[in-house]
């Protein structure tokens, strides 16, 4: 094995410079699963100011449509999002999204696979296998298929994978089987394509939240959740999106295969979600 150093002064001052307008977007592709409604949204929205042209999609079209106009406002070109309406458990409607996408911008430059879906569930009651191959079709199998599809054109672009995990991937949860399994195998995905695409220049890193307030109204869980996080607050989808905007940017140039945690300290702490018998 032969090491290879660069000293500091190989580095031209532009090199430097460059970092000042590292969050600057404009001109690239950027699609983000599941924005229509919570991190997702606050993913989409931030890529959209910072002057990306984005796709918005999910289940429900007046979703999409709300958080396409909040773009469009945000965006300082007013680039239109393109919408789609899918369900990412159905072959037709992933091959759909990829189409439309390239249909409409011609390439794409970032993938952000946050779709999913969180159904507590004992392993006792009837319909666990259901709630369990409902978890894995949209946490883990959608965004394999969704990847798949994207890469020949991310290998154009030397693109960027941002996969969205959970901090449950690193404490277990009762209750939380086939969420926490499927985050947990998402973790390991993102390092094997890390290592599996680096070849082509393309980039996959992972993002992984702990408790965000993605609605308007705080939960009793998410209420518990601000007393045994460090920082003694819920997260926000704009906290997440941050962390997703610098994997994605060129000040993340040699970063892959890396997991960054967004969660106020709460991974420390988050066994004692085990005490309280949650309803299932």
């Amino acid at each position: 094995v032969i090491l290879v150093s660069i000293a500091a002064g190989d580095y031209s001052i532009d090199d430097y410079k460059a970092v000042g307008n590292s969050r600057n977007f404009t001109g690239k592709v950027v699609l983000v699963s599941g924005s229509s409604s919570g991190i997702g949204e606050g993913i989409v929205k931030l890529f959209s100011l910072l002057g990306a042209s984005v796709v918005v999609t999910g289940r429900k079209a007046a979703d999409i449509s709300k958080v396409a106009k909040e773009c469009l406002e945000l965006s300082p070109k007013k680039l239109k999002p393109l919408e789609v309406v899918g369900d990412l458990t159905k072959s037709a409607d992933v091959n759909n999204l990829i189409e439309a996408t390239i249909k409409t911008y011609g390439k794409l430059d970032v993938l952000v696979n946050n779709a999913g879906i969180r159904k507590p569930a004992n392993i006792t009651q009837p319909d666990i296998l259901q709630i369990w191959d409902q978890t894995e079709a949209i946490n883990m199998r959608a965004i394999i298929e969704l990847t798949h599809l994207a890469v020949p054109h991310l290998d154009k672009t030397n693109g960027s994978i941002i996969d969205i995990s959970a901090v449950n991937a690193y404490a277990p949860i009762k209750y939380d089987l086939a969420y926490s399994v499927s985050k947990a195998a998402l973790e390991m995905s993102t390092k094997i394509l890390a290592l599996e695409l680096a070849p082509k220049g393309i980039r996959v890193n992972n993002v992984s939240p702990g408790v965000i307030q993605d609605r308007d109204k705080v939960s009793p869980e998410q209420q518990m959740a601000i007393g045994v996080t460090p920082l003694a607050q819920l997260g926000q989808p704009l906290d997440v999106a941050k962390a997703v905007v610098f994997l994605a940017s060129t000040d993340a140039q040699f970063i892959t295969g890396a997991s960054i945690i967004v969660d106020g300290g709460v991974v420390f702490n988050a066994g004692v979600a085990n005490i309280i018998d949650r309803p299932t």
